[in-house]
């Protein structure tokens, strides 16, 4: 076989994300995107599921009034797919953060901003840095283009410098991380923090910077920038799902102008646009009093729901993480022992391996429906589990 025809065969399988080359270190196969479904345990009658980081329906803004006064006029096949209204009201929000909004895309979630962002940024066989632990939906979509996650180890303050620069050195051609609410582990970027990191990505330039950003309306930690001036290429994602609705199916992403114009090629081609109808609601959610009164409602309900149980936790010995967010997460040696004993006191939580790259065992435990006083009996029934003799078993 001649060595164009090798070069070339090279090139195909690269491009179809089947192997992965670097330049003397050899070519090997990258491993198929995996199929497998972590599936949540069916909460048995009278257990607590604190599993599914769904946000308590209790503390959802009630939609009725929202889409009793929005417009019914449909939008027509050309027609710019924004509302102006919601356009208008992102583009402040971004940029009272510091953030560019000069080209804004509408999608249907935080998810699947990130999932586009990341074709439109770097190629099948690319290293891409994520966060260990990290959102499992951001490692499933750099494995599903066949590009390679880099782990990046964090702590409540987020990504660690020296992690993401050796992660950088190494290759990674995108970074993808939460600024704030982070799942599973809550971690938030502080202002020094976010600053060693824009020290470490100004080194690098031509990096992508992928930044989701799903829980900002509820957020009760300030957004704290590491994006920097002059980023080529550049995303920042904000949801309404999360806190409005999650049927409401509504994200707006700030980018430079090359990503979101992909991202727009790319969804015309696919689903067209997110419906002129639930923009117009999501707009209105901005607009409204009694909404924007009962995200403040949730927000501090959400907070003491998460400190009550670390503050348990704590007073039992037990380590955990939890800054901000809707999840705490507890380093545990074995985290299959650990989900069933919880099970068996009757409380559903999550096993972190779907989490996980290399970070060590933890379980996750969502809060959006732990009511306070539970927390207590959560925290008792951990510390019993964990005096019983562990086997140490993993997921």
């Amino acid at each position: 076989m001649s060595p164009g025809t090798a070069a070339a065969a090279y090139k195909t399988l690269r491009a179809q994300g089947v192997v992965s080359t670097d330049r003397r270190r050899g070519t090997r196969v990258l491993p198929r995107p995996s199929h497998r479904e972590f599936t949540d345990t069916p909460a048995p009658p009278g257990a607590l599921d604190l599993q599914i980081a769904d946000p308590d329906p209790a503390l959802l803004p009630d939609l009725k009034k929202i889409f009793g006064t929005i417009r019914p006029k449909s939008d027509r096949y050309g027609g710019s797919h924004v509302d102006a209204d919601l356009a208008g009201r992102m583009r402040a929000n971004f940029e009272a953060d510091g953030i560019d909004g000069s080209h804004l895309v509408v999608l249907s979630g935080a998810i699947a901003a990130i999932y586009r962002a990341l074709r439109a940024c770097a190629a099948p066989g690319d290293k891409i840095a994520v966060e260990d632990p990290g959102f499992n939906e951001h490692h499933a979509s750099v494995r599903a283009h066949g590009m390679i996650p880099v782990p990046v180890a964090l702590d409540d303050e987020g990504m660690l410098p020296q992690s993401l620069a050796s992660a950088l050195r190494g290759g990674a051609r995108a970074v993808v991380l939460a600024p704030r609410f982070q799942s599973p582990s809550g971690a938030a970027l502080t202002r020094s923090r976010a600053a060693a990191l824009r020290a470490v990505l100004a080194e690098h330039p031509e990096v992508a910077l992928l930044l989701d950003d799903y829980g900002s309306f509820l957020a009760d930690a300030p957004y704290q920038d590491c994006v920097g001036k002059g980023r080529v290429r550049f995303l920042v994602v904000r949801s309404f799902n999360k806190t409005i609705a999650p049927d409401l199916r509504v994200a707006v992403a700030a980018a430079d102008a090359e990503t979101c114009d992909r991202l727009r090629r790319e969804q015309w081609l696919s689903d067209g646009w997110v419906s002129g109808y639930l923009q117009r609601a999501a707009a209105a959610a901005l607009a409204s009093r009694s909404v924007q009164a009962t995200l403040g409602k949730a927000r501090k309900t959400y907070s003491a729901r998460r400190v009550a149980l670390l503050d348990a936790l704590a007073d039992r010995g037990i380590a955990a993480q939890g800054a901000t967010g809707l999840n705490v997460w507890i380093p545990v040696a074995g985290e299959a022992d650990v989900v069933r004993g919880l099970l068996e006191r009757g409380f559903c939580v999550r096993a972190g391996a779907r989490y996980r790259l290399r970070s060590a065992p933890a379980i996750r435990v969502t809060i959006t429906e732990l009511e306070t006083e539970r927390a207590v009996e959560l925290a008792q029934a951990l510390q019993a589990v964990l005096g019983e003799r562990p086997t140490g078993r993993g997921p």
